[in-house]
């Protein structure tokens, strides 16, 4: 039940998202780059697998099915009424990549689920194009980032500046009671 029930909670929004029509503009973005981000399957799918993957109360095993479920799901929709098969692989290569962007460590799981999709794998050498996708993704998603480093004003790692406990004779000591 709890299961039903979290899938049913992923793809409302994704359902919701790419069926919206812009006939409201009241609780829509003023701004255009805002609004087609809000739109775009790429970035809700993102949002879905980020927030899976950073669950600190799910185990790992829901984690891969909420993971292929969300995938699997945004990548059917968004392909539903592509006939091309190249812009359906195209798409479906896009959100595959954003979807490995927002969480590496499942990145076996990501390929699995687009490539198990039957009107992705009808597609010849689709297995491979996805492979390669999810492998660049992973590798892109692992570099540092060099306008933004992540140590920057923080000590390297390994270099601890304070340290409550210095061991004996270096510092404070924990004193346990006695009889």
């Amino acid at each position: 039940m709890k299961t039903n029930l979290s899938i049913l909670l992923l793809a409302l929004p994704l359902a919701t998202g790419l069926t919206a029509k812009d006939d409201s503009h009241t609780n829509r973005p003023h701004n255009t780059e805002e609004q087609g981000q809000a739109q775009s399957p790429a970035a809700i799918l993102t949002a879905q697998v980020s927030e899976i993957a950073s669950s600190p109360t799910m185990s790992a095993k829901s984690k891969t099915k909420l993971i292929t479920n969300a995938v699997r799901l945004a990548i059917t929709t968004a392909t539903a009424e592509i006939k091309d098969q190249e812009k359906r692989l195209a798409l479906a290569l896009e959100l595959t990549t954003a979807a490995t962007k927002a969480a590496p460590q499942f990145a076996t799981t990501i390929s699995r689920a687009v490539s198990s999709l039957p009107a992705i794998a009808s597609i010849k050498g689709a297995a491979d194009e996805i492979d390669a996708a999810v492998k660049n993704a992973r590798e892109a998603s692992e570099e540092p980032d060099t306008a933004n480093p992540t140590h920057e004003g923080r000590p390297h790692q390994g270099t601890h500046h304070h340290t409550p406990f210095n061991g004996p004779g270096g510092g404070e000591h924990v004193v346990s009671p006695s009889r």
